[in-house]
């Protein structure tokens, strides 16, 4: 299933008029690995949207619209906390996640993107 993240990533490349070769060349990946994250078959790994950013120097605003789109394309995620609360916050919350509700997971992404200004 092709996801946001696939199709922003599609419309970059052809926006330049690059095919997957150009692309890959550019960023250090196999045109392989880039077909694969267009059409959804590989998750984004963490920080590929920043390179993706960094690359073809995209606008603020548009790199925040392609970390939504790479965070909602992966299927796990990578945390390292560095203190005792942060990993035991961490684990509940991976333990939990599927049990929260819309609104007790809208209250935490609230907290966590004002932290932040996302």
């Amino acid at each position: 299933m092709v996801t946001e993240f696939g199709k922003e990533l599609r419309k970059i490349r052809i926006d330049r008029d690059e095919r997957l070769m150009d692309m890959a060349d550019k960023i250090g990946k196999s045109s392989a690995f880039i077909s694969a994250v267009e059409v959804g078959k590989k998750s984004p790994p963490q920080g590929f949207e920043e390179v993706i950013a960094h690359v073809y120097g995209l606008a603020e605003e548009f790199r925040e619209t392609l970390k939504r789109a790479a965070d909602r394309a992966r299927k796990s995620f990578t945390i390292e906390p560095h203190s005792i609360l942060g990993r035991d916050t961490a684990g509940l919350m991976a333990r939990r996640m599927n049990e929260l509700s819309e609104e007790q997971l809208s209250e935490i992404f609230a907290i966590l993107a004002k932290n932040k200004g996302e």
